[in-house]
């Protein structure tokens, strides 16, 4: 999404509109990002309006016209609201790493799993935010430290909703508030769909558009590496061959 239409919405919100006032998945997500753009094309495309991503009069006008009667916004649930919620508020306070995966905030993700300072949390980072958008003691049992662990023990279950590139109109499957694994490469990818173990990375998705998922993950960077130095909103294209092809898959937390 252009940079006039982050600028754009940057400078209408708390003036034009409140994000509270915005309907789902809008009010989870920051308004000055490229994240918040893309979602708002996709609503104006939604109601035939221009998508040009700027959350001005007239969007704003048709889109809480039409979410007043049900708030809810399709393929986004209540607990998929929760965990994006608890994803986003840890965003927007910049967690960034003091000193080799550590710092307060990463130390909190790796205690809830029990795992040692120093290491690997994007992983811990997803538990933390299952956790705590349940308000549970501990995570989950499906919860672990590995990223390609997570979609794998999750489904040990019969009832887990999971999607891999590789299945039919899978674009269409993937949902707001899953999460998602993806491998070294692709060869790694199609081997741990089979159960192989390799190492990875993993992140909650908050929306999906025409353009792609977009995700919080922890332990990355702006360049999206698996070892970063924070928390960080990242998109990732249905159009990368190279990202899809290293997707292991994803899965919705709540069906395990």
């Amino acid at each position: 999404m252009t940079d006039a239409a982050v600028a754009y919405n940057s400078g209408k919100a708390g003036v034009l509109w409140q994000v509270v006032d915005l309907p789902l998945p809008l009010r989870t997500l920051d308004p000055k990002t490229p994240v918040f753009a893309s979602a708002v094309a996709t609503l104006q495309a939604q109601h035939g309006l221009a998508a040009d991503g700027k959350l001005g009069p007239a969007t704003f006008a048709a889109i809480t016209a039409k979410t007043t009667a049900a708030p809810s916004v399709k393929n986004v649930t209540e607990a998929a609201l929760a965990l994006i919620a608890t994803a986003t508020t840890e965003a927007n306070k910049g967690v960034r790493e003091v000193g080799k995966n550590a710092g307060p905030d990463v130390e909190k993700y790796l205690k809830c799993l029990g795992m040692a300072k120093g290491s690997p949390w994007c992983a811990a980072f997803v538990s933390w935010c299952v956790m705590t958008s349940k308000g549970l003691p501990k995570p989950p049992k499906w919860c672990s430290g590995s990223a390609v662990s997570l979609y794998q023990v999750s489904s040990n279950s019969k009832t887990i909703v999971k999607v891999t590139p590789v299945d039919a109109d899978y674009q269409s499957k993937v949902k707001p508030g899953m999460i998602w694994s993806r491998a070294q490469d692709s060869a790694a990818a199609a081997a741990a769909r089979k159960g192989a173990w390799c190492q990875g990375h993993t992140g909650i998705v908050v929306a999906v558009d025409g353009i792609g998922w977009h995700t919080i993950e922890g332990n990355t960077n702006a360049a999206g590496s698996r070892e970063g130095d924070g928390v960080y909103r990242k998109t990732h294209k249905w159009s990368d061959a190279e990202i899809v092809g290293k997707t292991v898959g994803w899965f919705d937390p709540e069906t395990v």
